[in-house]
């Protein structure tokens, strides 16, 4: 009885989708909108069950496989130190360019999921450190162009995806000489125009891209613009809205950290480390098994450090980077510039101590790897 009236519910649902893309028909965008929040709300389980409920209702779609490979990679990027979702992302992205070849002939379909899942194709290659692959898979969103700014101001999500691209192509031509040669090909961009049309998506609540937009603003202003106060803004909405997740929470802290406000971001990210202790007896923890991964708690730490040791409060900085270590220590993958990034501000606590032999010997493992940027390996200030 119940496949029949799931069957019955699915045709009815075709048929309302020959006029409006299924992306926007009512029951299909409550279930996919609740999806992405129980996700970013560290929910994964849940979130693959109502996942499992799209495709029990509409069968195999594009937008749905979509989703799920956005979920793996939000996994990675929570958790970076494990490669068990790896597969399983790289998986997902193949199936919706399989399905996108084949029953894609709505344009939300075929330009903002054919554009968005070449993008995450892109994020994929970037998150695991292959910055010049990832520019050279992006030249397959070109062809995507056109179609994604014919139809942008009917469907907002496609805002989203040429805002991040005016706003990555500028940055990365301004910032990164060695990959001009292949910019060069790539219709130009631009920083503003990008910036101004994901802060639309992020403030438009009916849209898919709301939290991506806010996220990838809180990043480029945090990490790539340099403008803090203005990460602190998104990001804080974003962490408030999200509590349970760390990532959010912990960019919110860091933003605070480097607008000066070293107490409160000491208070944004104190409550995720105390619930990490009680939740990860035994390290390390992954996102695999929980909410409260080690490596998420590593970072926590190092700014925790940071901020005791901008306040000259020594000793709990030294505490809190020690604690830093004894996490470090029980990871077997870290990405590698995030790790000489966290010994470098040790080192420079070491340093300001008088400990100048420890400060230099952190300084030295950092040099000794060929994973580590350049200018992570410059001389302590």
């Amino acid at each position: 009885m119940g496949s029949l009236r799931y069957g019955t519910k699915a045709l009815l649902c075709a048929v309302v989708s020959a006029q409006t893309p299924l992306p926007y028909q009512s029951s299909y965008r409550e279930h996919a909108l609740e999806a992405l929040r129980t996700f970013y709300a560290m929910n994964f389980p849940r979130a693959e069950q109502l996942l499992s409920k799209l495709d029990s209702l509409f069968g195999l779609y594009v937008g749905t496989s979509y989703l799920r490979a956005l979920a793996y990679s939000w996994r990675i990027e929570l958790d970076p130190s494990t490669t068990w979702f790896d597969s399983f992302w790289e998986r997902e992205l193949q199936r919706t360019d399989s399905l996108l070849r084949c029953c894609a002939s709505h344009p939300l379909e075929k330009y903002f999921i054919g554009f968005a899942n070449k993008a995450l194709e892109v994020r994929r290659l970037y998150v695991r450190g292959q910055l010049i692959p990832s520019v050279w898979k992006a030249r397959e969103l070109i062809g995507l162009l056109d179609g994604i700014r014919r139809y942008a101001d009917a469907y907002p999500e496609m805002q989203f995806e040429l805002g991040l691209y005016e706003y990555y192509i500028d940055y990365f031509s301004q910032n990164y000489p060695i990959m001009r040669p292949i910019l060069y090909f790539f219709p130009k961009g631009n920083e503003r125009s990008g910036l101004l049309r994901l802060e639309r998506c992020a403030r438009d609540s009916l849209n898919y891209t709301q939290y991506e937009a806010a996220y990838f603003l809180g990043y480029i202003y945090l990490y790539q613009a340099k403008r803090p106060a203005q990460a602190v803004y998104w990001l804080s909405q974003l962490s408030e809205r999200f509590p349970a997740n760390p990532l959010f929470r912990r960019m919110w802290a860091e933003a605070l950290y480097q607008t000066g406000r070293y107490q409160e971001a000491r208070e944004a990210i104190r409550p995720w480390i105390e619930a990490y202790e009680r939740a990860c007896s035994r390290p390390p923890c992954y996102l695999i098994t929980g909410s409260y991964p080690t490596s998420e708690a590593v970072q926590s730490y190092g700014l925790l450090g940071m901020s005791f040791r901008e306040e000259k409060r020594y000793a709990e900085a030294q505490a809190a980077f020690a604690r830093m270590d004894s996490l470090l220590k029980t990871l077997r993958l870290f990405p590698a510039p995030t790790w000489a990034r966290l010994m470098r501000e040790a080192a420079i606590l070491e340093k300001q101590r008088g400990d100048t032999r420890a400060a230099e010997a952190r300084l030295r493992a950092i040099r000794e790897r060929d994973d580590v940027p350049a200018y992570l390996k410059a001389p302590l200030p």
